[in-house]
């Protein structure tokens, strides 16, 4: 009779996987192309000329349903502009870094390339952000995801324009502070977040996701199973069951989800291929 012992080194030992890249299944990851969003990207781009003088780009208001590439084009926008001109970028998820500290601690750690040390005051913080800029001369453009969400109580919000206020008047404390905000949002109008001191300085200029049809689903699917699985593990057939499930919910990150999970099912099994049976739909 095996132990449990000997039954975990078989298991863990067992050479062989579906997967080619699982990373592709991962919501970090970023895509060299990313497909059906040349409008959305071409109109970030166009609010961005102003690097091109040293300037900092238009503030922007990301909108679109969820998973219709919004993190992933800002993402996609941020290593672009960082690898072409003399700029510091930093993503901060307001659901996760949601006071005033936490999100200037993550620009903080971005531009410093290190992390604050404990008990570092706000103003510090402020500080510390602006001399940078003043001494590198780099134009900063800082991300704010989900900065409508629901999850984002009133004390939540305060903080939030707290950090927008600060960052949106930098210039006033060292002309060299040039800093543009993007904001990102599953809803269109969402001016009732702002304050009115914020949305008078802010004036964002909106960039909107349309949500994805199913045929765009379909393809980008099936553009990752072609990177993440073996050859023949999958059919087109339960690519598109995957794809018109994603449809249904509205959101492309469902189905990517849906193929990882369905491997790792088909793998457990034993099967040498991804069936409809290991769907968890």
């Amino acid at each position: 009779m095996k132990t449990v012992e000997n039954i975990f080194d078989a298991v863990i030992q067992q050479e062989g996987t579906l997967f080619k890249q699982p990373e592709v299944f991962t919501f970090e990851y970023l895509p060299e192309i990313l497909r059906f969003r040349d409008k959305q990207i071409r109109a970030m781009i166009n609010h961005s000329r102003a690097l091109n003088s040293g300037h900092a780009p238009t503030n922007m208001e990301i909108t679109g349903s969820y998973g219709t590439g919004k993190t992933t084009a800002i993402k996609k926008y941020f290593e672009l502009i960082e690898n072409k001109f003399n700029v510091a970028t930093a993503y901060i998820n307001c659901e996760f870094d949601k006071t005033e500290n936490q999100m200037l601690t993550k620009i903080y750690n971005k531009l410093y390339k290190k992390s604050v040390k404990t008990g570092v005051t706000t103003n510090i913080l402020k500080n510390k952000i602006v001399n940078y800029l003043g001494k590198t001369e780099k134009v900063l453009v800082v991300c704010l995801d989900d900065y409508g969400s629901n999850k984002i109580t009133s004390d939540d919000i305060d903080q939030i324009n707290k950090v927008m206020y600060t960052l949106l008047r930098a210039h006033e404390v060292n002309h060299k502070a040039k800093i543009s905000l993007i904001t990102v949002t599953n809803r269109r109008y969402i001016n009732f977040v702002l304050s009115q001191s914020v949305e008078t300085i802010f004036r964002p200029a909106n960039v909107n996701f349309d949500a994805y049809t199913l045929n765009e689903i379909h393809t980008i699917l099936s553009d990752r199973c072609k990177m993440g699985f073996a050859r023949g593990v999958i059919s087109e057939e339960v690519i598109y069951m995957v794809a018109e499930y994603a449809y249904r919910e509205g959101d492309l990150r469902i189905g990517i989800r849906c193929l990882y999970d369905a491997c790792r099912n088909a793998e457990a099994v034993g099967s040498s291929t991804i069936e409809r049976e290991h769907l968890d739909f």
